[in-house]
This record gives structure tokens, C-alpha cells and sequence, in this order.
């Protein structure tokens, strides 16, 4: 996101990056609606990498041609799934980390999703001023081994970033995808407590579609006889008896 204004400014004015910002933005609501309405599936950390892996394709596509068709295209899709992955990671913690530790674990998830915004645009933007835009540039060895059908200059040199660093988001997104982690993870998942309506659930709720079981109601005769208070048991008769009277018949 660091080099997303600069690449999209040098297609456009300000004014018009700014309007397309704000159109491709309901993008967000859009795919909060579809997270909402169809739901992540019954494996929600595949989902997770699996949008991240059209996210990092599209990231690696959109700039191979400047164009703004592709820059509204790939930002488009990038609004559109990311509701689909910050819905599967929150769902994922929820249900995985135990209840008393899910303060810390939000917290350090969000700390350092925080820290990633400055530290890229104060690590990659610097690279790519130094170093990538003079490889890019007419006389550079970048230059002179794609420059014929990539493009030189300073927006194509950051167009190499993205194609870079969305290539190698496919491939470790695939890797993580095969890797026993995400195994131990899903199996995790699969394992805890569900409380999802579509899945039974630890206390006994029904799975979706299956017949509801028959709960037998006491009747009124049987409500009446748990309800009526029984009698005082006999108390002994404890007065004094004359010994020279007569017996009771």
C-alpha cells in the first residue's frame, strides 16, 4: 500500500485517484455483505488462504501493463475479498484460542497488523527509490534485460515491486497451504467447541436439516402430582394416658 499512490498518481490526477478510491471502496461493503450472506465454509482457514492467494495474484498481475483498467480491476478485487479474509482469521482465533487467552493473542494479532503498514512503507519505499527505480531506469541493467516489453521509469520500476512481491505471495501462500501447520491448525479448528448454527455444538444443538427430537411435556395429571404438597406425617400422641382407663375400641 506504501507504493499504491504513487503507481496509481502517475496514470492519473489526484482528483481522479481520489474518485476511483472512493467508488472501488464500496468494494468493503459489498464483500461483508457476501461474507454475511454465504458464509466462509466449513473450513475457514483454507478459505483465509485461499484469498490470500487470489490476493497476491492479482497483486502480481494488475501492474505487467500500465494500465488503469487493471489498477481498478486488481484494487477491486482487493476490496471485494478482504472481508472474506479478516472474517476467517477472526472466526479462526475465536474458536481456537481458549476464552481467558484471546485478549492477549487480539492484541499481538493486532499489533502486528499495526506495525506492518509503517514498517513496508519505511523499508520498501526507500528500496525502491535506490534501488529499483535506477535498475528500472534507461541505462539500468533491469532496463536493458525487460524494459522492451515491461516498460522503464520510475512507475514501472514500482510495477516490478508489486509483480515481485505478488509472485512470491503465491508461492508461500501454496507453500503454507501444504505445510503441517495448516494441518494442525484446521485440525485444531475442526476439533474445538463449535457454535456455529450449521454444526452441532458441545451442548447438544442439531445440525442443520437433521429432524428435531421429540421433547416429551409433562402432562397436567403428572404436573399436578409434582406440584401438590404431600401430607405432614402423623405425629405421635404424647399426652399422658390414665392407666385405669379403657383401651379404645
Amino acid at each position: 500500500m506504501a507504493l499504491m499512490d504513487p503507481y496509481g498518481l502517475s496514470m492519473m490526477s489526484v482528483a481522479a485517484w481520489g474518485l476511483l478510491w472512493g467508488v472501488l471502496s464500496a468494494g468493503v461493503i459489498v464483500g461483508g455483505l457476501l461474507v454475511a450472506r454465504i458464509g466462509l465454509g466449513s473450513r475457514p482457514v483454507r478459505t483465509l488462504l485461499l484469498v490470500n492467494t487470489v490476493l497476491w495474484a492479482a497483486t502480481m498481475l494488475f501492474p505487467l501493463h500500465a494500465s488503469i483498467v487493471l489498477l481498478a480491476l486488481g484494487m477491486a478485487v482487493f476490496m471485494l475479498l478482504m472481508p472474506f479474509a479478516e472474517a476467517a482469521e477472526q472466526t479462526v482465533l475465536q474458536r481456537v484460542v481458549p476464552y481467558g487467552r484471546q485478549g492477549r493473542v487480539f492484541g499481538f494479532a493486532q499489533s502486528v497488523e499495526q506495525a506492518a503498514s509503517p514498517l513496508t512503507a519505511f523499508l520498501l519505499a526507500p528500496f525502491t527509490e535506490l534501488v529499483v527505480v535506477p535498475f528500472m531506469s534507461d541505462g539500468g541493467a533491469g532496463a536493458a534485460a525487460i524494459g522492451s516489453w515491461f516498460g522503464t521509469g520510475t512507475a514501472r520500476a514500482i510495477a516490478l515491486v508489486f509483480v515481485v512481491c505478488g509472485a512470491l505471495g503465491v508461492v508461500l501462500t501454496l507453500a503454507a497451504l501444504a505445510s503441517r501447520p495448516y494441518r494442525r491448525l484446521s485440525a485444531a479448528y475442526s476439533a474445538a467447541p463449535g457454535t456455529d448454527p450449521d454444526t452441532t455444538s458441545d451442548t447438544g444443538a442439531r445440525t442443520a436439516g437433521s429432524p428435531a427430537t421429540p421433547v416429551a411435556v409433562p402432562t397436567a395429571p403428572a404436573v399436578l402430582a409434582a406440584t401438590t404438597t404431600a401430607p405432614a406425617p402423623a405425629v405421635a400422641d404424647r399426652r399422658p394416658t390414665d392407666p385405669d382407663a379403657a383401651p379404645p375400641a
